[in-house]
């Protein structure tokens, strides 16, 4: 009994506390291209005890801007660029862009020269692109045609932008192009690796994974050899990667999900499944953090807040998970695109 009252008063701390996520959120996004964009929503309604549906569609790729949700899908027939509020329901959602026969990965986007676009990974015919299409909805345009060694399906968060070049990894590089197209360059490069733990900004910086190995390299590539810009090693083949200010959080293939700030290394699961995706609040580490893992056929979304953690299983596939302010969390997998308000 005495325990429950613990958990109920540690609760209506973290409650009470209100917003739980500080402005960074605002800032991480627009670094990684999550703009705030024409029809924004309003903020969400009052906190939901259970987990809701924005979408019935399982995604391929997530981002989220302050109000809205953007995501890619397929199905037999072809793939689609979806928008959606981050308030609706399933049916709710505008079609951006659709192509027969293609497969559609992950999504970014960016404000430039007045106006908003998505940015994403599109495969047909085993022929890889990156394209862009308006936030309105219309045509979209083909960037570059990149060469087809990225695991789009199994890859996520792998394609980010600062608004000024967009930026993906292959099975040996880091590479980038100006975000209204042009040509190609290798700004580092990785041992083959794939799937792959996907890419962050971080100070300025891009925060890779090579294997084991966590690295950064600026924007315009180094002199230095990767060997003198190793952030971590982690123990197995890095999976999930989420940066901060002052730290990186990754999963490994041993199911471990770890956080590193400066020497010091904080397990925050020791085993279990493997980490699909990572997310924070706060500009620096240490404030709420979620992961979703999968072992075997069971899912699971994991929410560690100050005192206290939750568990929740969830559908297969879980991708994108996202702390976003107002105590909201947003992820996708095989039942849809979800958020859940605590």
């Amino acid at each position: 009994m005495m325990s429950k009252v613990v958990a109920s008063f540690f609760l209506s701390l973290v409650f009470c506390s209100g917003t739980i996520v500080s402005a960074q959120v605002s800032d991480k996004l627009t670094r990684q291209g999550h703009h705030s964009s024409p029809g924004e929503a309003a903020p969400m309604p009052a906190a939901s005890p259970t987990p809701d549906l924005i979408s019935l569609r399982k995604p391929d790729g997530l981002i989220l801007s302050t109000g809205n949700v953007f995501f890619t899908s397929h199905d037999a027939a072809g793939a689609t660029v979806w928008r959606t509020s981050q308030t609706s329901i399933p049916g709710q959602e505008t079609v951006l862009f659709w192509e027969p026969g293609a497969r559609f990965g992950d999504i970014v986007f960016a404000q430039v020269d007045g106006a908003f676009f998505g940015y994403f990974f599109a495969l047909k015919q085993n022929v890889l692109t990156i394209r862009r299409v308006p936030l309105t909805g219309g045509a979209a345009t083909v960037l570059a045609t990149i060469p087809n060694n990225v695991d789009i399906a199994n890859s996520h968060r792998n394609l980010i932008t600062d608004g000024v070049n967009i930026y993906w990894q292959d099975d040996v590089a880091i590479r980038k192009i100006p975000i209204r197209g042009g040509p190609m360059t290798v700004i580092d490069p990785s041992n083959p690796n794939t799937p792959l733990a996907g890419l962050a900004f971080q100070n300025g910086n891009i925060v890779y994974a090579s294997v084991a190995e966590i690295r950064f390299v600026p924007p315009n590539g180094s002199s230095d050899p990767p060997s003198s810009r190793i952030i971590v090693t982690a123990a197995s083949r890095v999976v999930s990667l989420h940066a901060v200010s002052n730290g990186v959080y990754w999963g490994d293939n041993n199911g471990a999900v770890k956080r590193k700030v400066g020497a010091n290394t904080l397990t925050l699961q020791s085993t279990g499944g493997l980490a699909s995706s990572i997310s924070s609040s706060g500009p620096a580490a240490g404030g709420t953090e979620a992961w979703t893992e999968c072992s075997g056929s069971q899912c699971r979304l994991h929410v560690k807040f100050l005192f206290f953690s939750l568990t929740r299983p969830v559908a297969d596939n879980p991708i994108g998970v996202t702390v976003m302010p107002g105590r909201r969390i947003f992820w996708g997998d095989a039942a849809g695109v979800h958020r859940r308000t605590f």
